[in-house]
């Protein structure tokens, strides 16, 4: 994506820093393999979310488009979840840039393809005549500003509470116990919505009886 030339003997400092940015986009939108066939159908929810349908608006949508090659809702929820299984909406669900406007942004970096995406909007758009795309409705735009700045407020209240009731437990810990992130299913079926982590855990190794032993800690990373 990005390529840096070499002019001087030992600026080997730029290539590093070439294959390092290179590496975080590849990071953030790493290539998805889709197969040909899934695609259309992929552009077709994508489309959907371009206009902010619910479910059952979506599925109607997509099977008119789709005629007698229609899809059962677990199988639009299978192309869904496909079409989010990428790391950076895990990252997104606990930023303040929550938004449909930055969904729909990292969806067409993605979906690469901005004549299938027209296609696509048109096949869809055209079911909803009165309805605006989300980056064309302004309204909705300030309220998910507004209710993305209110979680951040509170978001920062909770992180600050945690972080005080927390302090003291910490300082309990063995000397030998190391810190891991990880993420928790939250047992919902094709759940696209709850946060699922980061959550912070420390483990440990009895000293005596030799067990493994696990604490949670909190949503902040106490390491820091």
């Amino acid at each position: 994506m990005f390529s840096f030339k070499t002019e001087q003997k030992g600026s080997d400092m730029s290539v590093r820093m070439g294959n390092d940015i290179t590496d975080y986009i590849n990071f953030i939108f790493p290539e998805i393999g889709f197969k040909e066939k899934e695609k259309p159908i992929l552009y077709l929810i994508k489309s959907c979310e371009n206009y902010d349908l619910d479910e059952r608006e979506s599925i109607r949508s997509v099977n008119k488009v789709l005629g007698d090659k229609s899809i059962s809702r677990r199988t639009y929820y299978n192309y869904k979840k496909k079409l989010y299984d990428n790391r950076i909406f895990d990252l997104l669900k606990i930023s303040c840039y929550n938004t449909n406007g930055v969904k729909l942004f990292i969806l067409d970096s993605i979906l690469n393809d901005s004549e299938q995406t027209n296609k696509a909007d048109k096949l869809i758009g055209e079911q909803f005549p009165k309805r605006k795309q989300v980056l064309e409705d302004e309204e909705k735009q300030k309220e998910e500003l507004n209710s993305a700045m209110n979680k951040t407020q509170s978001d920062i209240s909770k992180f600050k509470e945690v972080e005080t009731r927390q302090s003291p437990k910490d300082s309990t810990l063995p000397s030998n116990h190391t810190v891991k992130v990880e993420f928790v299913k939250c047992g919902k079926e094709f759940c696209l919505q709850c946060p699922h982590g980061p959550y912070y855990y420390a483990y440990w190794r009895d000293t005596i009886t030799k067990k493994l032993k696990k604490k949670y800690l909190g949503i902040i990373d106490p390491r820091k």
